[in-house]
């Protein structure tokens, strides 16, 4: 492949990929991918991949400029070799996948390669304090598990309003008027979220969709799953809403 050739391929994928990470970023998905944290490096990516694919489209314009004032160029350079072309098509898979897969946020499909979980390893006495401070109706299903994790004495829990989003999960471990809300916890990236999840006891809960957005409200319960202790939430509403814009929750 000529090098010229390759040179362009190079910086239209570059261009490509600084629009991609752009598109997802100006839309709000970027954090379907990564924790919030990482955002402004990302960004930093996104105009440092800009600025190369600048600087390729600059280096392939001053050597055709430099063709048409040099009438030996074509001599001197028929012996140069192109540049290997074989990482580009490395490259340009991830960009291909991006565009061609709708994105879309974890959900219970996820459940059954990553499992999920009923307690939050994710605590520290910093949170705890931060979280007991929070009203009680403010806390997110998170929140909820690292109280029930930390606290020796969970009975204080017992009996307070508790108003958390999430996605219904059916599991064949609860009863048949129970259910799970449920949400992914992402440290750094979506491959390493991990599912968490209260369940919910609701006398209609077979009515509800696998994977439908519900705001559950009503008071905390103590029961044992697994040997653990966890909270339950017995409902006294479940109301149906759109999924939020940031779905996962970060530690």
């Amino acid at each position: 492949m000529p090098t010229r050739m390759i040179r362009s391929f190079q910086g239209l994928l570059l261009l490509g990929l600084s629009i991609f990470f752009a598109a997802k970023a100006a839309n709000g998905q970027l954090t379907w991918y990564i924790n919030a944290r990482f955002v402004p490096l990302t960004i930093f990516g996104i105009v440092f991949l800009a600025v190369l694919a600048q600087t390729v489209f600059t280096d392939i314009r001053r050597s055709r400029k430099q063709e048409q004032e040099d009438h030996d160029h074509d001599h001197h350079h028929e012996h140069e070799h192109a540049p290997a072309s074989g990482n580009l098509w490395v490259m340009l898979v991830p960009l291909a996948i991006g565009i061609l897969i709708p994105a879309r946020p974890l959900d219970s499909a996820a459940f059954s390669t990553k499992g999920f979980s009923t307690s939050a390893p994710l605590i520290s006495s910093d949170s705890s304090a931060r979280i007991f401070e929070t009203e009680s109706e403010e806390r997110n299903i998170l929140d909820w598990l690292k109280l029930f994790n930390f606290e020796e004495d969970v009975t204080q829990f017992v009996g307070q309003s508790a108003s958390v989003v999430g996605f219904v999960y059916f599991n064949d471990d609860l009863e048949a008027d129970q259910f799970y809300v449920s949400r992914f916890v992402v440290s750094c990236c979506a491959a390493d979220g991990f599912a968490i999840a209260m369940p919910v006891q609701w006398g209609e809960a077979l009515t509800l969709e696998q994977d439908s957005w519900v705001l559950v409200k009503g008071s905390i319960e103590s029961i044992t799953l697994d040997g653990n202790r966890v909270p339950m939430i017995v409902a006294e509403s479940v109301q149906s809403v759109p999924a939020p814009d940031q779905p996962y929750l970060f530690p």
